[in-house]
Formats: structure tokens, C-alpha cells, sequence
């Protein structure tokens, strides 16, 4: 349950306002996201966070698929549901197969994951339980991705990792309908 109000969907503020009509130009026919309606009461935050969020979701290089596991990870070993449960359907969404996501908890001991997401959950593994990347991970990512990517992984992890602690000091609740609320890039 939330611990805050939620910030109307018609703010006040214009700051929140300006974010909110973005938000609703992202996610066609849904309401604003639980998140961004608890966030919105940090209107200085707001835009900065939507704009870095979104640069994560859709201008880096690495593959989606990579991305959206590592996150369903953290957020699963994080306790962060309405993180993990939104990344699930955005997992899927990217192709990785459903058999994958039921597995990870132990994805180390399973024949399912590829070198590189095996070094990405260890990533995630990591960053959600220490405080950050170990230098077995960092060596692992190091021999199978660029260094762009590795850094882009790095940041992605860190990121998410605070984004699983923001919506747990919250307590942000799931959306009703939420499996169907899948983010657009406008720029696309």
C-alpha cells in the first residue's frame, strides 16, 4: 500500500503536468503509472528521472532482452514487486521466453541462460546484494560484451537496484491492468 497520496492525475503543479502529458503520450490508453504518481510529490526530480529513465529504455545499445532480465532479477531479489512484475511483461515483450523468467532464481545452476545473461544476472545478483559488480562479474562482462555495453549494463543495474528502493520506501502498489501498460518511444 502506498505510503504517500498519489499526486492527482490532473496536477496543479505545471512542472508535474508537463511530465504527466508525456507520460500519457508513452503509455497510449493507460492511466499515469502508480511510480510517477508518488514521484510527482519531488516535482524538481521528476522530468530528470523520466528523462534518464527513458534514455535507459531506449537509447542504449544493449539488447533489450539483456536489459529487461538483469531488471526482472534485481527487482525479484529486491522485493521490489511492482518492479519485477512490470519488467516481466516488458521481458517477454523482448522476447525472452517465459521458461527463463520461472527459472531465475536458480539461473545459476541451469543450462537455459547464454554466457552473456548469465553475467548479467550476476550483475543484478550483485548490485542488489552488495555493492556492486564484483571483479569475477566485471571480468565476465568484460569478455563478452563492449565496453559500452558493459558500462551501459553497469549503469542500468545501479539504476534499477535504486528504482527497487524508491518504490519499496513508497510502497507502490501495482496498477489493476498492469500487464497490458507497455511504454512507447515517441522519438520512433
Amino acid at each position: 500500500m502506498n505510503r504517500l497520496p498519489f499526486v492527482p492525475e490532473n496536477p496543479d503543479d505545471p512542472r508535474v503536468k508537463a511530465v504527466f502529458d508525456q507520460l500519457q503520450e508513452r503509455w497510449k490508453d493507460a492511466p499515469i503509472l502508480h511510480l510517477y504518481r508518488l514521484i510527482g510529490w519531488a516535482p524538481g526530480l521528476l522530468a530528470p528521472w523520466m528523462g534518464f529513465a527513458h534514455a535507459i529504455r531506449f537509447k542504449t545499445v544493449v539488447p533489450a532482452a539483456l536489459r529487461e532480465i538483469m531488471v526482472v532479477r534485481s527487482g525479484m531479489l529486491l522485493g521490489a514487486e511492482y518492479e519485477w512484475k512490470h519488467h516481466w511483461v516488458a521481458a517477454l515483450e523482448e522476447g525472452v521466453p517465459e521458461e527463463k523468467l520461472l527459472a531465475l532464481n536458480e539461473w545459476r545452476n541451469s543450462s537455459l541462460y547464454s554466457d552473456a545473461e548469465r553475467a548479467v544476472l550476476a550483475l543484478a545478483d550483485d548490485t542488489a546484494h552488495g555493492t556492486g559488480a564484483s571483479q569475477e562479474t566485471m571480468d565476465a562482462l568484460k569478455a563478452l560484451l563492449t565496453t559500452e555495453q558493459l558500462t551501459e549494463l553497469v549503469i542500468m543495474a545501479g539504476f534499477y537496484s535504486g528504482v527497487a528502493r524508491v518504490i519499496n520506501s513508497l510502497g507502490v502498489p501495482l496498477e489493476a491492468g498492469y500487464e497490458s501498460m507497455m511504454p512507447q518511444d515517441e522519438t520512433k
